[in-house]
C-alpha cells in the first residue's frame, strides 16, 4: 500500500492559488456538477477525498465514519462511489483508492460534470500537447498507444509518441482506429471543442474505453488535472512532486502581485492571432493575471477569443502587447518567426502607449498552457514589474521544468527553440 501522508501544506498554498484564477470555475457542462456550487477551492475533485485536501488517505476514511456517526459534516466528495447516500461502502470504495485496486474512480471533469473511469489503467490515447505534457509528467509515456495530430507535430519535444497510431483531429477523432486501438481511456479535453459526441460513439460500438476530460488549458487548472489524473493513473507522488514544484513558483508570483494596488498594475492588451484576444477560461487570461495584468479585454462577449479591431484596441492604449505566437518554440530555433509577430503588432499599434515606450512582447503558447504554464506567468510577471521581480529568472524556470518533468529529454532552452521576444 502507498504511504498518503506528504504535501498537506499544499492544500493551504492550493486555496490562494485557485483564488486568484479568476473565481475559478470549471467550464459549464450539460449536467454541472453539484461540487461546483461551493468547492471552488478544492483541486483534488476525485470522489473519497472527503476532508477536501490534496489527498485521499486514511484521514478521508475517518472522515466519512466521521458522517456516518453524525460527528462531521456531509462533504461532497465524501460519497465515494457516488450512489447518493455516505455509508460504509464508502468507506469501502476510499480503501480501495488507497490500495490502488480494481475499482471505479469517479471525479469531476473539465465540463464541470462528474465522470467515472475504472482503473487501473494499462493503455491510453491523448489528445494535444498540454495533455501529452500532462502524461510525460507522471512518467506514463509508456502507457500511450495513440496520439492524435497534433502531438505527431512536434518531433523534437515529444519524440517518444512519434511511432504511436494517429488517431486523427482532437476536434474529430477517427473513432475506427480508436476502436481498433482499444485503449482503457481516451485522455483528451473539454467537449466544448474536442469530438462532443466522442463518449456516445465509443458507447455505441459496445466499448467499454472510458473518455477522461481534464483541464490542461481550461481555466489553467493544471494544478488540478495533474492531481485527478495522478490518482486515475496510480501515480500519485509523482503527481504531488509536480504540483510541489508548481505552487512553489506561482506562490511566490502571487504572493508579490497581491501587494501591488489595482491603480498601480499594468493594463495590458493580448493579441491573439486571427484579430482575437483572450477571456476568463481560456488559461491565457489566468496567466496574465496571475502574472499581475490587467487584461483589457475580460469583459468582452464572444467566448474564450473574442474578436477584436485595431481602433478598439488603440482607444484602450493598453500599458503592455503581449502577442501570442503559433511560430516557433520547441521544434524551431528561428527567432525571426517571433521577429515578424513583433513588427505586426508594433505596426498595427504603433500609436499606443505600449508600442510608443517599447512594452511589447511576444512568446509562444506552448509556454502559457499545460504543465509549463507557470513559464509563461514568471515571464508576464518579470515584463511588468521588473523591479519587484529582480531575482525571478524565467528561462531557468523553463529549463527546469524540462529537466524535471520532461522524461529526461536532452533540450537545452538557452540555445534551443523560439518561446519569447
Amino acid at each position: 500500500m502507498k504511504k498518503r501522508n506528504k504535501i498537506f501544506a499544499l492544500s493551504a498554498v492550493a486555496v490562494l492559488i485557485i483564488a486568484s484564477i479568476v473565481g475559478v470555475a470549471f467550464l459549464n457542462g450539460k449536467t454541472q456538477a453539484k461540487a461546483f456550487t461551493n468547492v471552488s477551492s478544492i483541486r483534488l475533485q476525485v470522489y473519497g477525498n472527503a476532508n477536501e485536501d490534496d489527498t485521499i488517505d486514511e484521514r478521508d476514511r475517518d472522515y466519512i465514519e466521521g458522517v456516518i456517526k453524525g460527528t462531521n459534516n456531509e462533504t461532497e466528495f465524501s460519497d465515494a462511489n457516488y450512489d447518493g447516500i455516505v455509508d460504509s461502502s464508502d468507506i469501502d470504495a476510499v480503501k480501495r483508492i488507497i490500495n490502488d485496486e480494481d475499482t471505479t474512480i469517479f471525479y469531476v471533469n473539465c465540463d464541470s460534470n462528474v465522470a467515472s473511469v475504472h482503473v487501473p489503467i494499462e493503455t491510453i490515447v491523448v489528445a494535444y500537447s498540454n495533455n501529452a505534457e500532462a502524461i510525460r509528467v507522471l512518467k506514463a509515456s509508456d502507457l500511450v498507444v495513440g496520439v492524435d495530430d497534433n502531438i505527431i507535430k512536434y518531433p523534437v519535444y515529444f519524440p517518444e509518441f512519434q511511432n504511436r497510431t494517429n488517431v486523427g483531429s482532437r476536434f474529430s477523432f477517427d473513432v475506427e482506429k480508436i476502436l481498433a486501438l482499444d485503449p482503457d481511456i481516451v485522455f483528451t479535453g473539454t467537449s466544448a471543442y474536442y469530438t462532443p459526441d466522442l463518449e456516445t460513439k465509443l458507447a455505441a460500438n459496445g466499448t467499454d474505453i472510458d473518455v477522461v476530460r481534464l483541464p490542461t488549458w481550461e481555466y489553467n487548472l493544471i494544478g488540478a488535472s495533474i492531481l485527478t489524473l495522478g490518482y486515475i493513473l496510480d501515480r500519485e507522488d509523482l503527481a504531488y512532486d509536480y504540483v510541489k514544484w508548481h505552487d512553489g513558483i506561482v506562490s511566490n508570483i502571487t504572493t508579490v502581485v497581491s501587494g501591488i494596488s489595482a491603480n498601480d498594475k499594468k493594463n495590458v492588451f493580448v493579441d491573439r492571432p486571427g484579430s482575437t484576444t483572450v477571456a476568463a477560461g481560456s488559461g491565457y487570461a489566468e496567466v496574465l493575471e496571475m502574472g499581475g495584468g490587467i487584461n483589457i479585454g475580460k469583459d468582452l462577449s464572444g467566448g474564450f477569443y473574442p474578436k477584436v479591431d485595431t481602433e478598439w484596441v488603440i482607444e484602450q492604449d493598453p500599458d503592455y502587447i503581449v502577442g501570442i505566437s503559433w511560430s516557433g518554440s520547441y521544434e524551431s530555433n528561428n527567432q525571426s518567426l517571433l521577429s515578424s509577430r513583433y513588427d505586426e503588432i508594433v505596426n498595427n499599434y504603433r500609436v499606443t502607449t505600449a508600442v510608443t515606450k517599447g512594452n511589447v512582447h511576444i512568446m509562444h503558447y506552448d509556454i502559457m498552457l499545460g504543465p509549463s504554464y507557470v513559464v509563461g506567468v514568471s515571464y508576464i510577471a518579470k515584463w511588468l514589474y521588473p523591479d519587484l521581480f529582480v531575482d525571478l529568472d524565467p528561462e531557468s524556470i523553463h529549463q527546469e521544468y524540462i529537466d524535471k518533468f520532461c522524461g529526461g529529454l536532452e533540450y537545452d532552452v538557452s540555445e534551443q527553440g523560439a518561446f519569447v521576444l
